[in-house]
């Protein structure tokens, strides 16, 4: 994810599912400049998807379909001003902009390509001779409607889908009332979308543009939370470093626990990893005890990561409790009601705010 305004609001609630690229002049550049920070990540075919857009997956799965180069337009849209208008010959993207005359409109772009290797490729070299040419501050679309000319980019209709583009307030409303329970993300999907999305996942960079969060998060930037780790007293328990970034984890068995000194004024979250959850059927309890009282039982069910990796384990999906504490000093201990043989990663993580990010 390239990340500008309210970056650290975005990393909070999507943490480490996503890698991130600051793009620190946001408010000076715009979504062809954050692409192009991203080079160096797109190594394979790359899904690029706009981050003001509400979608139903369904629409991931109609351009995996599609050969090539694709993206996605609505075809019963395009009228209104500030839509990004496409025209459509052959085939195939002719033209792409907001002040497209009506009569050649054939849809709206709903802001969600796949393109090749070779076809990115093509893109970051129109975006990097459009930034040396002082237009930092253009569209994404400006470089697509450029290499439309020499790359073969099919539209792939998804009218019948529900999608929303969130620029406005009204439109936040209607993601909220009238998109949202259309996509239901609860809901068996036809076809082995999970398991074709997680193999693409693997072999490809997803990333989210910066479009709109202002619209959505008016005023000035937040400052950027940080979370430091608190590590358990004691040598017992085992320390393991999980990814490339070697983030600090415990180790803890069923049965055993760890005791952890914590000061409060600032939130703390506890979180949990299960490991070789299938083995487990993915589920556990953690118990928490505040100085002595038992604050709660967290039952949870897990998945294997996607974005986590170790060489001895296969590591669950990331799960957290977060506890307002009081003032002064606490004595956390956080246990564990596993499986027999299973094992689980914590951390403890204290709130600290940074003036900036």
């Amino acid at each position: 994810m390239v990340v500008g305004y309210a970056a650290s609001e975005i990393r909070e609630a999507v943490g480490i599912r996503a890698e991130y690229i600051t793009n620190r002049r946001w408010d000076m550049t715009n979504s062809l400049y954050s692409f192009w920070l991203a080079r160096e990540k797109m190594v394979g075919t790359t899904f690029i998807l706009n981050s003001d857009v509400l979608f139903d997956p369904e629409i991931l799965e109609r351009l995996l379909e599609v050969e090539g180069d694709a993206f996605a337009i609505d075809s019963t849209s395009g009228g209104a001003r500030e839509q990004m208008k496409v025209e459509i010959v052959g085939g195939r993207l002719a033209d792409m902009r907001k002040d497209l005359p009506q009569d050649r409109v054939c849809g709206e772009n709903v802001g969600i390509l796949k393109l090749t290797y070779e076809t990115i490729q093509v893109l970051l070299a129109e975006a990097e001779r459009l930034i040396a040419a002082g237009e930092e501050k253009s569209w994404l679309g400006s470089a697509v409607r450029a290499i439309a000319q020499t790359q073969t980019l099919r539209p792939v209709d998804v009218s019948d889908l529900p999608w929303v583009e969130i620029d406005f307030p009204n439109d936040l409303e209607r993601a909220r009332k009238e998109v949202w329970p259309r996509i239901d993300p609860s809901r068996e999907r036809p076809g082995p979308i999970g398991k074709r999305v997680a193999v693409f996942a693997g072999i490809a960079a997803v990333f989210a543009l910066p479009f709109g969060i202002e619209a959505a998060f008016p005023g000035a930037p937040p400052e950027a939370i940080t979370w430091e780790v608190v590590p358990p007293s004691g040598e017992s328990t085992e320390h393991v470093f999980l990814g490339e970034d070697s983030q600090s984890w415990w180790k803890l068995a069923a049965g055993e626990s760890a005791r952890l000194e914590v000061f409060g004024g600032q939130p703390v979250r506890v979180e949990t990893r299960l490991l070789n959850p299938v083995e487990h059927n993915g589920s556990y309890v953690i118990e928490v005890q505040m100085d002595g009282e038992r604050e709660g039982w967290y039952s949870f069910q897990t998945d294997p990561s996607k974005s986590r990796f170790h060489e001895a384990w296969v590591v669950g999906s990331h799960r957290r409790i977060k506890l307002d504490l009081s003032a002064g000093k606490h004595t956390l201990d956080v246990a564990t009601i596993l499986p027999e043989s299973a094992e689980v990663l914590i951390r403890v993580r204290r709130q600290e705010t940074e003036v900036s990010d």
